[in-house]
């Protein structure tokens, strides 16, 4: 699972070097990069509860921290 997760980070920031977009690039980072994270603590379930945990907090704050990003740029550019 480590293989899949870190192959899905490296397709999205390939994705993210091809297009111009900031926007499509902050896209394809922001999701290839919690799913690929997701991947790769999937590979390590010594506890459930951390494990679990881990993972909820991916969900929380990689969305977040590309929202936070993508308005910083907004606003700092205008």
């Amino acid at each position: 699972m480590i293989y899949i997760g870190m192959t899905l980070m490296c397709i999205g920031t390939l994705f993210a070097i091809l297009k111009k977009d900031f926007y499509l690039k902050i896209h394809f980072v922001g999701i290839s990069d919690t799913i690929g994270s997701i991947f790769v603590v999937l590979n390590f379930p010594e506890d459930l509860s951390r494990t679990i945990l881990m993972i909820i907090l991916l969900l929380i704050w990689g969305p977040f921290i590309s929202h936070v990003i993508a308005r910083m740029y907004t606003e700092g550019s205008s």
